[in-house]
C-alpha cells in the first residue's frame, strides 16, 4: 500500500468512470466506509478490501469523510 495520508472514505459514485472502476472490486457497494490512505496529487485512495490491494478515486467513485 502506498504512503499517504490516513483516512475515511464512504464509497458513493460521482462518475460514469468511478461506477466502472467500483465495478471491478467484487463485493464493494456504495455506502460502504472504509479506511485507507489517500493521495493528494492524484486524488488515488488505497486500500484492502478482502485480502487484496485496491485503488479507488475521490471525486469518481469516493468521498472523503474523516
Amino acid at each position: 500500500m502506498s504512503k499517504g495520508i490516513k483516512v475515511k472514505v464512504r464509497v458513493k459514485v460521482f462518475t460514469e468512470f468511478g461506477k466502472w472502476c467500483l465495478f471491478e472490486i467484487r463485493g464493494l457497494k456504495e455506502g460502504t466506509e472504509l479506511e485507507g490512505r489517500f493521495n493528494p496529487r492524484n486524488n488515488a485512495f488505497d486500500f484492502t478490501w478482502n485480502g487484496e490491494d485496491a485503488m479507488l478515486w475521490v471525486g469518481h467513485n469516493a468521498e472523503i469523510i474523516e
